[in-house]
């Protein structure tokens, strides 16, 4: 994970396409709007495209806008989301689900920054940079006729792929952690550290869910706990909601090593301080170090801080 990051702080500078790759819930998004704050496009627009959430027939107008005419409800002229987002950042998520008809028109825009709107003649051109996540291999995508050939080659330039939870444990507590603190600031729970027993269950569970699902538990367990100290943590299913644990289709943190249900007790772990130099460095713009993955994805909202209080 961290060479991941030491590419993307490489890729935030620039202005080459991105095609972000991984399981749901890896933090796709979030390594997506890192990209964007930690570059110079920091102070422009970072719009993002739900492909699978916005209706077919709608997209096009969407995505390039439209004139007035261009269709019956078409009363006023409006601009689309490519050209609203210009010296900034435009994020398709899930772009696999495009239409092929749309993908088309998406490859002439990332290639040439140009395009017309719905039912116009007038070529606008704009200055965006284009990031997309897919979580399915876009390689499969191609070989499975949903995902062109030619666009897949220009997006991915430099692909990343965001390895799941499970194949980066130390990312667990600091992530957990974060998520911590900002339940505490939205004054959900007054806990501010896990007791070791609670810390090792974070540790020893699989997380299929990844880091959503992470987040998803540590809001759970912040609702619960009245203390200091997070001592149970639970996941939710179709049978209810249980104590974290290994099991079928979980799987222990390491091979042949089980994980047993917890009613911790007892001693608590003290919670390592975070630091996060995003912070700092999204005030700066400068060019940045190293850093771990907890405080990479805690970027966006530094930088945002850092907007507001410029």
């Amino acid at each position: 994970m961290r060479e991941l990051l030491k590419l993307a702080s490489r890729l935030a500078e620039g202005r080459t396409p991105v095609l972000i790759q991984g399981e749901s819930g890896t933090g796709k998004d979030l390594l997506a709007h890192w990209l964007h704050h930690a570059g110079p496009r920091r102070d422009y627009p970072l719009i993002k495209v739900h492909c699978p959430s916005i209706p077919a027939e709608l997209l096009e107008s969407e995505l390039f806008g439209h004139e007035a005419g261009a269709f019956t409800d078409a009363k006023q002229p409006k601009a689309g989301k490519i050209e609203l987002a210009a010296g900034g950042t435009v994020f398709f998520d899930q772009v696999q689900d495009l239409t092929p008809n749309l993908q088309a028109k998406l490859l002439r825009v990332v290639e040439d920054c140009r395009f017309e709107r719905l039912g116009g003649t007038k070529t606008i051109e704009v200055d965006v940079r284009f990031v997309a996540a897919s979580s399915i291999d876009g390689r499969q995508a191609v070989s499975a006729g949903t995902f062109r050939q030619d666009l897949y080659h220009r997006l991915s330039v430099v692909p990343l792929t965001v390895p799941p939870l499970r194949e980066r444990r130390d990312d667990i507590l600091p992530l957990a952690e974060t998520f911590l603190a900002r339940e505490r600031q939205r004054r959900t729970t007054p806990a501010r550290a896990f007791a070791r027993e609670t810390s090792e269950a974070l540790k020893g569970y699989a997380w299929p869910g990844n880091v959503r699902e992470l987040r998803s538990v540590i809001e759970r367990a912040a609702l619960y706990t009245t203390s200091d100290v997070v001592k149970t943590v639970a996941e939710g299913d179709r049978e209810g909601i249980h104590p974290l644990r290994a099991g079928p289709g979980r799987g222990p943190a390491d091979p042949g090593r089980g994980h047993p249900r917890h009613q911790p007790q007892g001693a608590v772990g003290e919670t390592a301080t975070v630091r996060n130099p995003l912070m700092q460095r999204a005030r700066t713009g400068r060019n940045r170090p190293a850093f771990s993955a907890a405080e990479g994805f805690r970027c966006r909202r530094a930088a945002i801080h850092s907007r507001r209080g410029a």
